[in-house]
């Protein structure tokens, strides 16, 4: 309905004159709309409109030079984004003191509002879109692809993610009416996820549905608001500043494939800076499930994606994803934690195990006994409940030899760190490893260990393979040759994984930074920026040809647990022939007993070598302070080391 209203005076600033009022209200018949949006078009439709100067809308004025059609019977002109929201005045000004007066309501713009969506969603799946204004002659794209809505209401949109879009990484959506287009201010993934309450939108206060706090759950709480990703629920974690499961986040069990490789992908920030963590899989029980730990992960202080990429080496019913949060102090955020299958992102990513069934608990499966004698033990085993076990014959390496499957994740082009724990029932026990299977001579076997002497104890041996080559056969093997000695072995916890520097406890491993977070106690060290292994620079320092504490150079204090186990590796060379350092861990503290390890001495070859160490059971020391020391003085050679870490190590990971 038409409604004029009489009012006695208008003024109008623009040209400071005040008006009688003459009620003109049969000039004006109807209008396109008596409740506007904001930047919609409003039509008037009347009599002698063409004498028309100006009109409000409220307060905002539209000057005849605004109007975008103007004719004696009609008047066209767009609601301003200005004009405030709800019940106000249409005041329509004709030259002389012509006057009318309507009441309208301006509504808000019902442009399409997006509040959750479903971050994950393969192709062919539903992605169910929240939020307000979703049903106006609604358009979808995924990835500027065409999708197929399946049901559209105002508050509520399901449609198909269509074939042709990315599945690798993280893309968009837009969701279009006829009042404008939208997207979300956080990322979405065309994948198929193995998880429930990836968003971490459901559950009430500080639980999440789908999710168990194994350890530490008071310290898991919900964040919402602006703090949270996207605006939406995240989780806020405090961590412990001990061990890494201090602080555990569960998924819901869910069956995988086994063999197959998957991803974990997860949204973090950072509070302050060092914060970090890692994911494991599956959740530990003692009896050999969990199979992957992924390397630490430092976040930033913004949003930003972090992945963990692994394969299923346990022939498990049911994997679980936990999130292993109390090792370090910074308190940070996560949102949309999701476990897809591939591998999904570049960069922060822990190392994928390559290897099937290295730890033996699936018996010789993923493995082949090509000559000799090779079997399951369940009287010795490193971890787990059984081990391999093999007897020479005192002839070739290759008499007894056990070799992997083809390995199908090893790149060309790429380095490897092979790992594996191993012990010798007595003495003189000697073997090496090897890559890939003797093939004819054809050139596939491109790497042999040398002879190791196994103890009677296990230990840990690592060695890494840098550019690994493309090879005749086409296929990647880990080989155990056996064959030399008499000597009965047990092999366990074996790992091929994509070698990447870990980020570690101390600080400034590649000693980009000079020699900061590192003491030089004895002799003189400094930086080397014609040698480094990574990066531009290395330590570097010369022997005295005295005591091995004569140099010596040690990290400042690291934060180690006693009772835990950490792994210890690094990259050196010597410039000349001859060279010997060892390490060790504590700083001696007269003889007080802080120092707890010294390795053997260590013949450092002239080209770039990796030395790998692991500490079980780390004991409580006097000083209270864990450092790990170069000892690099009884030679009289120039030594460079680079690439330092220390690592917390989980046995069999």
């Amino acid at each position: 309905m038409l409604m004029l209203v009489m009012i006695s005076t208008v003024s109008c600033e623009e040209d400071a004159i005040t008006y009688s009022m003459e009620d003109v209200s049969s000039r004006v018949q109807n209008l396109s709309s008596y409740e506007p949006f904001h930047e919609d078009p409003l039509t008037i439709s009347g009599a002698m409109l063409d004498e028309v100067v100006r009109v409000f809308i409220g307060n905002v004025e539209i000057t005849k030079a605004n109007f975008t059609e103007q004719t004696e019977s009609s008047i066209s002109l767009i609601v301003p984004a200005t004009t405030a929201t709800g019940e106000t005045k249409l005041l329509i000004v004709w030259s002389g003191s012509g006057r009318a007066n309507i009441d309208i309501e301006v509504k808000p713009k019902p442009t399409p509002q997006i509040l959750t969506f479903s971050a994950y969603a393969g192709v062919g799946e539903d992605l169910t879109i929240t939020g307000q204004q979703l049903d106006n002659n609604t358009k979808v794209t995924v990835d500027e692809v065409n999708a197929t809505i399946v049901s559209v209401s105002d508050t509520e949109l399901v449609v198909t993610v269509p074939n042709g879009v990315d599945t690798s990484g993280p893309i968009s959506f837009e969701v279009t009416t006829d009042y404008g287009t939208t997207s979300p201010n956080t990322a979405f993934y065309a994948m198929h996820n193995f998880l429930v309450n990836s968003e971490l939108e459901q559950g009430e206060g500080d639980e999440f549905t789908g999710w168990d706090k194994l350890n530490g759950g008071e310290t898991m709480t919900q964040v919402t608001g602006e703090a949270a990703y996207g605006g939406g629920r995240s989780i806020r974690v405090v961590p412990a500043g001990g061990n890494p499961w201090d602080r555990q986040f569960a998924s819901t069990p869910t069956p995988l494939t086994f063999g197959e490789e998957y991803t974990v992908v997860l949204w973090a920030k950072a509070e302050e800076t060092g914060a970090a963590m890692r994911v494991s899989v599956s959740q530990y029980d003692g009896n050999g499930a969990d199979y992957f730990y992924g390397a630490d992960q430092e976040f930033t202080t913004e949003w930003a994606q972090y992945t963990w990429t692994f394969t299923v080496t346990n022939d498990l019913p049911e994997h679980r994803l936990v999130l292993d949060m109390g090792a370090y102090s910074a308190p940070f955020l996560l949102d949309h934690i999701a476990l897809v299958q591939g591998s999904v992102g570049e960069g922060a990513s822990g190392a994928s195990e390559e290897l099937m069934n290295g730890s033996f608990e699936d018996g010789l499966t993923g493995w082949t006994v090509l000559n000799g004698a090779g079997e399951v033990s369940t009287g010795e085993a490193y971890c787990g409940s059984q081990s391999l076990t093999a007897t020479g014959t005192g002839g070739n390496p290759w008499d007894v030899q056990i070799a992997s499957n083809h390995i199908e994740g090893i790149t060309a082009g790429s380095d490897y760190e092979v790992g594996f724990w191993a012990k010798a029932a007595g003495p003189d026990g000697v073997f090496r490893v090897s890559m890939s299977q003797y093939n004819s001579g054809d050139g596939s076997d491109f790497f042999y260990s040398p002879d190791l002497e196994i103890p009677e104890d296990w230990t840990y041996f690592s060695f890494v393979l840098e550019d690994v080559p493309t090879v005749a056969s086409g296929e990647y093997k880990l080989l155990f040759d056996m064959g030399v000695s008499t000597q009965t072995f047990f092999i366990d916890g074996v790992s091929i994984k994509e070698y990447e520097v870990a980020v570690g406890l101390n600080e400034n491993g590649g000693f980009e930074d000079g020699l900061t977070g590192w003491t030089s106690l004895n002799g003189a060290h400094e930086t080397s920026t014609a040698e480094a292994h990574s990066g531009t620079a290395s330590l570097t320092a010369t022997g005295t040809g005295g005591n091995p504490w004569d140099v010596q150079m040690a990290t400042n204090p690291l934060d180690m647990q006693a009772g835990n186990t950490y792994k210890i590796s690094f990259w050196a060379k010597a410039a000349g022939a001859d060279g010997i350092f060892r390490i060790s861990m504590s700083q001696y503290n007269s003889g007080d007993g802080s120092d707890f390890f010294y390795s053997s001495d260590l013949e450092i070859p002239e080209d770039w070598s990796y030395f790998s160490f692991v500490l079980a059971d780390v004991p409580t020391v006097a000083s209270g302070e864990y450092k790990l020391l170069f000892d690099m003085g009884v030679s009289t050679q120039t030594f460079f080391v680079d690439d330092v870490s220390v690592v917390e190590y989980e046995t069999c990971e």
